[in-house]
């Protein structure tokens, strides 16, 4: 059945109010700066929503300086831009950048003062819009089109702190009305102009240089002239900043003060390297071996010990042996660095002064037997972390100068550990709650030296390199309090629920020796603390 053209009209105009309009493929608006106001084109495209009857609808494309223009009938006030378009659902026309430049007065255009002089803090705003009349009903969409030609105001207040190869630059925004989109920074030997490049381009107020436009790398002592331009949202760049010349300085990193004061340890080199290698490999064999003398008859060990730890539930009534354990330790290290024999200062606490970050470690170990208590073996790793600033050349002991680089040390532990639990009691009545244990192991430890540059360190003059290897063991006595009996039907529900068969707190005071077996030749890792952790057995 057909429907009446009045009812069909009047239902076009209930359904319009859908219309969608985009310029240059953007609803959010269009931004116009001075190196594309008179080439820049600008294609609109438009969905009205509803498919209209020709005859008795008409669509326009208006352009102009307020938006109310877009939303009355007869427009008010009159648009510049006054188009009227094929009245069909979907269409597209295109204007240029030049003539929706238009203004309150003047002589429009790209050439117009208000839009030669806008600038990003305050641009001339203009309108483009489809308007798409119905019977009895108006409905529309627009875009903003933005202009402004003014270059942005120089960045200023540019300060330079000389790094040992780089340089950290700083500056404020010229305006800080103005929306800037990045900073170009441009470095240049002293006395030489810029080939053109740039050595970085950032969208904050700083940045840390270590090479120049060109991209060679910066020298000590060498003069480098610094200059910033800004760059707006509209594409303008700005003036140069006044010319500020820096000077990098060289700074001894950890690693170059450690060996400046007598330091043996080379790093990287081909024996620590290989016997990296060699320690992993046996320690996968040891627990490779492990994992086949118990493995069971229904699952392999790995397999059990990875849905233990996604927690299935229980469904035996009693539970079944416990076969893991996995704790989480943390504690206050301070590496004995200083302590090496043949050294002429303290190096380390130069550099990181008495601070003790906290070192994670993470412990998964098998209970591999349960003689009158609990024996297990298993791995631990960890990761600890320490910064401080650089050391100023010519510092002396007792008369330390600290630079403004920052440099980094970072230790990785790694070890193979045994323990014995004394949870015989705990077993054997469910509210007894202590379980005194001890633990030992050999260890090995990964340590890594960075400089104010964010790289490896490096002993260019003696040779060697900030990272490297140190052997060692580690022994603890602890006690953990058996949260199981705290609230022994909770203990239970949990391991029907998770599969969880005790958890705990504990607290142990640990001895580690990293110092190669005090061989010689090594960065000393040794320290002594207290450790405090979590741990649930499955």
């Amino acid at each position: 059945m057909r429907l009446a053209p009045a009812f069909a009209l009047a239902l076009a105009s209930f359904t319009a109010g859908a219309v969608s309009l985009q310029v240059n493929n953007s609803s959010a608006g269009v931004l116009v700066g001075s190196s594309n106001c008179k080439t820049m084109q600008l294609i609109a495209t438009w969905n009205l929503g509803v498919a209209p009857i020709p005859g008795s609808e008409q669509v326009k494309l208006l352009g102009s300086r307020d938006p109310a223009s877009c939303t009355t009938n007869p427009s008010s006030p009159t648009p510049q831009i006054n188009r009227s378009e094929t009245v069909t659902q979907t269409g597209a026309d295109t204007v240029s950048a030049n003539q929706m430049a238009l203004t309150d007065g003047g002589i429009g255009g790209c050439d117009d003062p208000a839009i030669v002089n806008a600038t990003s803090a305050n641009p001339v705003t203009n309108v483009l819009c489809v308007q798409y009349l119905a019977l009895g009903g108006l409905s529309s969409a627009s875009v903003t089109v933005s202009y402004a030609l003014a270059k942005p105001t120089p960045p200023q207040g540019l300060g330079i702190s000389p790094g040992d190869s780089h340089l950290r630059v700083s500056w404020s925004a010229g305006n800080s009305a103005e929306t800037i989109a990045n900073y170009d920074v441009h470095v240049v030997p002293e006395g030489t102009a810029s080939d053109g490049g740039v050595a970085d381009r950032v969208t904050g107020t700083n940045a840390n240089i270590d090479h120049t436009d060109n991209g060679s790398a910066l020298q000590n002592d060498a003069g480098y002239t610094v200059t910033v331009v800004a760059r707006d949202t509209y594409g303008n760049v700005s003036d140069p900043s006044l010319p500020v010349v820096g000077f990098p300085v060289f700074s001894a990193d950890f690693y170059d003060h450690y060996r400046d004061l007598g330091g043996s340890a080379e790093g990287g080199h081909g024996c620590a390297t290989g016997g990296a290698s060699a320690w992993i490999a046996a320690v996968a064999i040891a627990l490779a071996l492990l994992l086949r003398r118990r493995r069971g008859a229904r699952n392999g060990a790995a397999l059990i010990a990875v849905f233990a730890l996604l927690g299935p539930a229980a469904r035996a009534e009693e539970r079944r042996p416990r076969r893991f354990l996995v704790g989480f330790k943390m504690d206050r290290y301070d590496p004995k660095v200083d302590s090496e024999p043949g050294l002429t200062g303290t190096p380390y606490h130069d550099v990181f002064g008495p601070r003790a970050p906290p070192r994670y470690q993470l412990e998964f170990d098998w209970e591999v037997a349960h003689p009158f208590g609990s024996v297990l073996v298993g791995v631990t790793a960890g990761f600890w972390q320490n910064y401080g600033k650089t050391i100023v050349p010519g510092s002396t002991p007792g008369n330390v100068q600290q630079a403004q680089d920052t440099t980094t040390l970072n230790i990785f532990p790694f070890g193979l550990i045994a323990t014995y639990r004394f949870d015989w009691l705990a077993d054997r009545w469910e509210r007894f709650p202590f379980i005194p244990y001890a633990q030992a192991g050999l260890m090995r430890a990964l340590w890594v030296s960075y400089n104010g540059r964010g790289a490896v360190s490096s002993d260019a003059q003696r040779g060697g390199r900030g990272s490297g290897w140190t052997n060692g063991y580690t022994t603890a006595l602890g006690i953990a309090l058996n949260l199981n009996a705290l609230d022994v039907e909770l203990a239970r529900e949990a391991y029907v629920d998770t599969g969880i068969q005790r958890a705990s707190l504990f607290a142990e005071y640990g001895w580690t020796y990293l110092s190669d077996f005090h061989q010689g030749g090594t960065l000393i890792l040794s320290d002594h603390a207290w450790r405090f952790g979590v741990a649930v057995e499955f």
